[in-house]
């Protein structure tokens, strides 16, 4: 008898620390695993507080759990992660939260659709580190970190989802609709301002030639700040977008276009635009891939309105043997200040690097070391070692 995809979600994680992942009906294959890690760090100031003596040693211990099932045409993934820090002096033991469930669906050869909810809870903004200087996942849209809040000593918690359709209108024209809806909130902050922002976009992209791909798109992005009407915006960001293939190993993505704002200011509203757009150089090979990365946009900001922000980065592994890797990254990101306020922009500088070893299928570990700086209000620099394991059950 054919089994039901909710009983196979059920039974994958009744069985999440078997070897391999099982079979669910003819048509559906169902995973589930869930990995463990710890480390010891050492930091001279990991919250780029103000001040003398802030060096310390933390220990970290994270629980990743995950669910994912897929068919011919569809897939439906849920993950998350818990992790709790120690430190041994200065700073509260802290935890960090973090949950993701994405959905998408081939229903015809032509349509499509994609779905995804997502809940992060952490301390001074260090879950959005990792996305600040990567190169993006395609299909993924991110909002821009808010370097303002990186380091600091206060939880921000951010609860979002996404829906969206792509439509083929034949083999060389594409269009797609998106929607996505999110609320920030700083429980622990009385000098923060909390915000929802609703975004709806439009794309169309078109294939011109076997290495080349273009095309435009628009979104549009309502923000809202509880309790006032200070810094309410309404963003309009139009752009053309272009993929190109340059050589066998090279693609270019990029975009270009402005975002045209409207804020809530007092005694009336301030109307600016700005020019935005991202770039993405990539090289991938069987050892190595490296990514030069830049974006400008146009975002909400925790200080009742919006911030215009620019960042540039890159990152590069290496695949030494069979057991061994490593990788760097690093970049530089500025921020201006809220448009209805005067003061100087912010600046975050941030590099690391680690080295990778496989022990067995199950087993990985890591030492990297990296420096982070910021220059908001004040300027405050950390330098960290750590050294970790990973551990994975069930389904890699």
């Amino acid at each position: 008898m054919r089994r039901q995809p909710s009983y196979c979600l059920v039974r994958a994680i009744a069985t999440a620390l078997s070897a391999t992942p099982f079979v669910c009906a003819a048509q559906s294959e169902t995973a589930a695993g869930i990995g463990v890690s710890g480390n010891v760090e050492y930091a001279t100031n990991p919250f780029l507080v103000d001040g003398d003596n802030t060096a310390a040693v933390r220990g970290r211990v994270s629980i990743s759990p995950f669910v994912e099932e897929r068919t011919s045409r569809s897939s439906l993934r849920v993950s998350a992660d818990a992790s709790f820090s120690k430190y041994s002096r200065r700073y509260d033991d802290t935890i960090d939260l973090s949950t993701l469930v994405g959905y998408s669906n081939q229903l015809t050869r032509q349509l499509s659709i994609r779905a995804g909810a997502s809940l992060n809870s952490s301390i001074g903004g260090l879950n959005n580190l990792n996305t600040l200087f990567q190169n993006p996942v395609p299909g993924v849209v991110l909002p821009p970190v808010d370097i303002t809040i990186i380091g600091s000593q206060e939880r921000t918690t951010q609860v979002g989802a996404t829906a969206g359709l792509t439509y083929a209108i034949n083999d060389k024209n594409t269009v797609s609709l998106g929607s996505s809806a999110s609320v920030v909130r700083y429980p622990e902050a009385s000098n923060r301002n909390e915000y929802s922002n609703i975004s709806q976009s439009v794309s169309y992209s078109r294939v011109i030639s076997p290495r080349i791909s273009g095309g435009a798109s628009v979104a549009v992005s309502r923000i809202n700040y509880f309790g006032t009407d200070l810094g309410d915006a309404l963003i309009i960001s139009p752009s053309l977008d272009a993929n190109i293939r340059l050589a066998a190993n090279w693609t270019l993505t990029g975009s270009v276009g402005v975002s045209i704002s409207r804020v809530n200011i007092p005694f009336g509203t301030l109307n600016s635009t700005d020019l935005s757009g991202g770039l993405n150089l990539c090289r991938t090979n069987v050892r190595s891939d490296f990514c030069l990365n830049g974006s400008r946009s146009t975002a909400a900001s925790s200080f009742n309105g919006i911030r215009t922000t620019s960042t540039i980065g890159a990152t590069y592994s290496y695949r030494v043997n069979a057991r061994d890797s490593i990788s760097a990254s690093g970049g530089y990101s500025r921020s201006s200040v809220p448009r209805q306020f005067l003061g100087e922009p912010t600046d975050y500088l941030s590099a690391s690097t680690s080295f990778s070893r496989r022990f067995s299928d199950r087993m990985t570990g890591q030492v990297s070391a990296g420096f982070r700086r910021s220059d908001f209000r004040v300027t405050r620099s950390n330098a960290y070692a750590s050294i970790g394991l990973n551990y994975s059950f069930g389904s890699r």
